[in-house]
């Protein structure tokens, strides 16, 4: 018995739109060495040049110095190298009477007056070219010449100027930073002479509270000293009060013979002393 399948297993393998399947087709090669084809632009698009990533980075497209290569004189070297893995070596040249067979049997090309006269104008192109091609191109090269050294030389210009203005603010930037240093100079200045008032004013401070120390010092002295004197005063005058004029009297008795007794003892010692 056959395995179910769902219907979804056949549509997969079906093209949209149609409800039967198609062979894959097979594909053959009438040679073994026939070279694969380049799939993509002949030319590389500023994205894929090497040293470009976009529109902001890398150095783009540069104008060839010398013209490219070409054959016949006006056909690129780059079609040829297009159609040589497809057509060979002599593929575009057959390519190009193969063309040029049939415009003419198709009557595309119409070999009237003009058709001659195009011919003689490419012959006579052509000797001139091949002639005087390189005389006419070393002139002209010397007028290119002149005008790059002309662009160059406003190019040296305004990069000489351009360099003077980076000197300049380099310059500036080292004056700038000789203010920075002269600012730093002129706050430690500021520092001293806030340090020289400061100490000044503590000075000041001192020497006024030493005078005030000085004055109650003295005015304790004086009053001290006033009131010793007044107290002095005021114990002699109780003391004269308190004295009787007996007292004094027998003071006066008690001294005197307290001084005879004195006389005589100091005469008995001159009379020993003369003995």
């Amino acid at each position: 018995m056959a395995e179910a399948r769902s219907p979804d297993h056949r549509k997969s393998k079906l093209c949209g739109g149609t409800d039967e399947e198609k062979p894959k087709p097979k594909r053959s090669c009438a040679r073994a060495n026939v070279l694969p084809i380049k799939q993509g632009p002949v030319c590389p698009s500023l994205d894929v040049i090497k040293g470009r990533k976009g529109d902001d980075e890398g150095p783009g497209l540069k104008r060839a110095k010398t013209p490219g290569k070409c054959r016949m004189g006006f056909i690129p070297e780059e079609w040829f190298l297009f159609l040589k893995p497809m057509t060979g070596v002599s593929g575009p040249y057959i390519l190009m009477i193969g063309l040029a067979n049939y415009a003419a049997s198709k009557e595309i090309l119409v070999m009237e007056h003009e058709y001659y006269l195009g011919l003689s104008v490419f012959v006579v192109v052509y000797i001139v070219s091949t002639r005087f091609g390189s005389k006419i191109g070393s002139l002209l090269d010397k007028q290119v010449d002149a005008i790059a050294n002309d662009l160059e030389e406003g190019r040296y210009n305004q990069l000489a100027s351009l360099k003077k203005v980076i000197t300049d603010a380099e310059t500036g930037i080292w004056r700038a930073e000789g203010q920075k240093d002269l600012i730093e100079a002129k706050k430690e200045n500021i520092a001293i002479q806030l340090e020289a008032e400061f100490r000044e004013r503590q000075m000041m401070v001192h020497k006024a509270v030493k005078r005030r120390i000085e004055y109650h010092v003295k005015r304790h002295w004086v009053s001290r000293r006033i009131k010793h004197k007044w107290m002095v005063q005021w114990i002699l005058e109780n003391v004269n009060k308190g004295i009787t004029p007996e007292f004094k009297r027998k003071v006066m008795e008690t001294a005197i013979r307290d001084l005879s007794a004195l006389a005589d003892k100091h005469k008995a010692s001159q009379a020993s002393g003369k003995t």
